[in-house]
Formats: C-alpha cells, sequence, structure tokens
C-alpha cells in the first residue's frame, strides 16, 4: 500500500526539479515515516552537529547521482563527497581526507563504500555509518561487530516480492530458486515468508555459476514461477543471457529484482524505488544526528517504496494473463 501510495506521487521524484514540488514529496515521505513509528527530526529541536556529513561512493557510476542529490537537499546539513572509484587503492589517502573533515556521519552508496566505511570507523564507533544500494548485504557483515552502521536494504523482502508475484499471476502455487551457500540466511526468510503465504519454495543450491544452467533445466518443470536471487554466484551475465531464452523457451513466470532485467526480457521485476532512498537515508540521518537516535537500534531497514516493471512482450509470449488491476500497479511496462 506505501508503494501504491508514493507511486501515485512519482512526478514529484526529480532530484534537480522545483524546490516546491519535492518539498510536497518529502512533507509525504515524512509522514509515512512518522506512521512507521520513525521520528523524525526537524532543525529547530536539536543543534545542528559539527562537520559535514561525508558521502562515500563506490565509484564513479551515475547510478548514485539521484540519491546523492536528494540527500542532500533533504538532510539540511553540509555535505562532503568522496569517491572511491572502484577500488580501497585508488587514492591511498583516501580514508586521512574523509576523517581531516571531521565527518559527523558516512553516508556510503554501493558494497565497496560500505565496506569501507565499516573497516575504516573500526576504532571509530562514534562516527554513525548508514549504506545503501548493497546488494546481498548480508554476506558483507556489515552490522557485525559494529554498533554504529545502520542501512537500508537493497532488495524488497520475500514477502512482499511473493504476493507481488502472486497479484500479476494468481494461479501460482510453487516457486523455484538456485542459491549458493552466501544466501542462505534470505533463503531462510524466503521459506518462511512462502509458508505464511500458502506457497511452496522449491530450492536448489549450487556451488559454482557453470551448475546454473542444468539445475535450472531440471528444476523448471517442477515450478510455477522462477525467483531470481541477487546471489553472485547465481547472478551472472552469461546465466541471465542464458536464463532470457530459457523462461520463453519453458513458458515460465521468471522474476528478477532489477528494472535492467525487465529490459531484457524477464516478464516482471521487483525492486525497491531508487529515488526514494535518498530521502529515506536523508530522515535517518538526521534521527541520528538531531536525536541521538543509535544506529545499532536502527539496523538495516526496508526501502520505503516497490517499483513494479513488467516486459509486456515476454508475458504475452509465455501466455501470461496478466489482471488489469496488477498492470494498474506497474512502475513501467516495457513493450
Amino acid at each position: 500500500m506505501l508503494s501504491k501510495l508514493m507511486n501515485k506521487k512519482k512526478s514529484f521524484f526529480t532530484p534537480r526539479g522545483h524546490k516546491f514540488r519535492w518539498s510536497r514529496q518529502a512533507a509525504l515521505l515524512s509522514l509515512i515515516l512518522m506512521i512507521l513509528g520513525i521520528w523524525v527530526a526537524t532543525p529547530a529541536q536539536a543543534a545542528e552537529p559539527r562537520g559535514p556529513v561525508a558521502i562515500l561512493l563506490s565509484d564513479s557510476e551515475k547510478a548514485y547521482d539521484q540519491q546523492v542529490a536528494i540527500f542532500s537537499e533533504e538532510i539540511g546539513l553540509p555535505v562532503q563527497v568522496f569517491n572511491l572509484h572502484g577500488s580501497l587503492t585508488h587514492d591511498p589517502g583516501l580514508k586521512e581526507k574523509l576523517f581531516a573533515a571531521r565527518p559527523a556521519l558516512i553516508f556510503a552508496l554501493g558494497a565497496k563504500a560500505a565496506y569501507a566505511a565499516k573497516i575504516w570507523t573500526k576504532d571509530r564507533q562514534d562516527i554513525p555509518v548508514l549504506f545503501a544500494m548493497v546488494l546481498n548485504w548480508k554476506r558483507y557483515k556489515l552490522l557485525q561487530g559494529s554498533s554504529n552502521i545502520a542501512g537500508i536494504v537493497a532488495e524488497i523482502s520475500p514477502g512482499a516480492q511473493f504476493i507481488n508475484m502472486t497479484l500479476f499471476s494468481p494461479s501460482i502455487r510453487r516457486i523455484g530458486i538456485i542459491y549458493s551457500p552466501r544466501s542462505e540466511a534470505i533463503l531462510n526468510q524466503a521459506k518462511e515468508s512462502a509458508a505464511l503465504l500458502g506457497l511452496e519454495l522449491v530450492a536448489e543450491p549450487i556451488e559454482r555459476s557453470g551448475d546454473f544452467q542444468r539445475v535450472f533445466k531440471r528444476l523448471s518443470s517442477q515450478v510455477d514461477a522462477f525467483w531470481v536471487l541477487n546471489d553472485p554466484v547465481v547472478y551472472t551475465l552469461e546465466n541471465l543471457d542464458w536464463l532470457e531464452n530459457r523462461c520463453l523457451k519453458d513458458k515460465l513466470l521468471c522474476v528478477g529484482q532489477s528494472q535492467n532485467l525487465a529490459k531484457m526480457g524477464l516478464a516482471l521485476t521487483i525492486n525497491p524505488d531508487v529515488l526514494q532512498i535518498g530521502a529515506q537515508a536523508a530522515a535517518m540521518a538526521r534521527n541520528i544526528l538531531l536525536h541521538g537516535q543509535k544506529p545499532g537500534v536502527i539496523g538495516a531497514m526496508e526501502p520505503i517504496g516497490t517499483q513494479l516493471f513488467v516486459n509486456i512482450r515476454t508475458a504475452e509470449r509465455i501466455d501470461l494473463s496478466i489482471p488489469p488491476e496488477a498492470l494498474n500497479i506497474a512502475t513501467s511496462i516495457i513493450r
């Protein structure tokens, strides 16, 4: 329901758009956060922290531009951007430069930035860290051994994924999944969610990426849909290229967690609304800096807002009849 509410206001999510339009969207997000029990700070409620908020980027990809722009606008505090440029060794002095700025908080975008922020603050637990846009974040053990780290997970929960899958295909009863040992935590969560929804999860483990195609061929005849995990062993370019054609051949609903997969040819993808991550992170940062909320208490939060991308051409080719109410809530229909 939150996703529908936010999607109705999609026109306000323009990071370089008009100030007034974005402020209306920020007000709506603040209301939702308060409903969820998250106290949203205002500058008058506490003194401004010393030092800027440091934004640490994993690399120079444009994928972070919107999050940086929205976060910088909504935080209402000075920010300073640092960039790893894809490697912890690209600029050996970057850590010293960041700490020389005496950051009040570090907002880390991407896996490399999140990992760097964790190890850099190992002996500086007084500096809060927020991470976002880290796929399969649990495998990096970002919260383990650190009380100063919180974040926004990069995936929609399995339960929400399954609910949306059954909305687009009500006949689904058995969902296939291929995973490696790195994804056992999300697999256990998925099994619990499937059981609550009256669904059966048919899971097959693999150790090597090369085993994916063989296991999928055996699995596809046993399930009504296949869920693609953001697992580094499964999620390879070779496997995904092959999967696009195989799902068509088997006339199987294959569901991913990135809009790029829908553009490649998967019938449906369900992923967080990345434009809302910046505003959500800003609200969390203000609560930490202005209200003294502890990152260790916050932990890893679910993203607010969901995007649904439907490849209607693929749906037609696999004979998937999508209910009109499902199409009505789709973020984008790819033809």
